[in-house]
């Protein structure tokens, strides 16, 4: 019979992922208090969440495949991504590089995903990287149009220059 805790727990995390764009699964033993402290913060700044619960309780929540895909045991940390999921992952992939955390996987679109699909997910650009490279793409071609512009009248007028300085000797 499930505690009342457990109960409590589990209509908590439930809320949070029903909320949640994508769901990173993470180990957070090796986190201590300050950097959990600082990870929260940065979390929140991007529209995302950490939840830490007993491993049961979250993948209660989260698809059946998961467990299978990646097993745990104890406690587990959730991240629940805002709209910008990227940039919530690579929050998540800083901690990672520094061994403060491993990925245990995730959910996407109400997919299960290893934790190397997980790592993935960090490496995309944020929304606002991936706006700056469209600018680019976008203002490339005119650029080039500008510069031809450009050109063909300079070239015009060294035509008619000597053809001119011919005309005069």
């Amino acid at each position: 019979m499930p505690s009342l805790i457990n109960e409590l727990m589990l209509a908590e995390v439930t809320e949070v992922a029903k909320k949640a764009n994508a769901i990173i699964l993470i180990d957070a033993s090796k986190l201590n208090a300050g950097d959990a402290i600082t990870f929260r913060t940065k979390l929140r700044a991007v529209g995302a969440k950490l939840k830490v619960a007993k491993a049961a309780v979250i993948y209660r929540v989260l698809p059946a495949d998961l467990a299978k895909i990646a097993p745990a045991s104890g406690s587990v940390g959730m991240v629940c991504t805002g709209e910008d999921i990227a940039a919530s992952a690579k929050l998540v992939n800083e901690l990672v590089k520094e061994e403060k955390i491993k990925l245990k996987g995730g959910v996407m679109e109400g997919k299960a995903l290893d934790a190397k699909s997980a790592k993935l997910l960090a490496e995309l650009p944020t929304r606002e990287q991936a706006g700056v490279m469209l600018l680019r793409v976008l203002q490339s071609p005119l650029t080039q149009l500008v510069r031809i512009a450009n050109v063909k009248p300079t070239e015009l007028v060294r035509v008619l220059k000597v053809k001119a300085d011919e005309g005069s000797k």
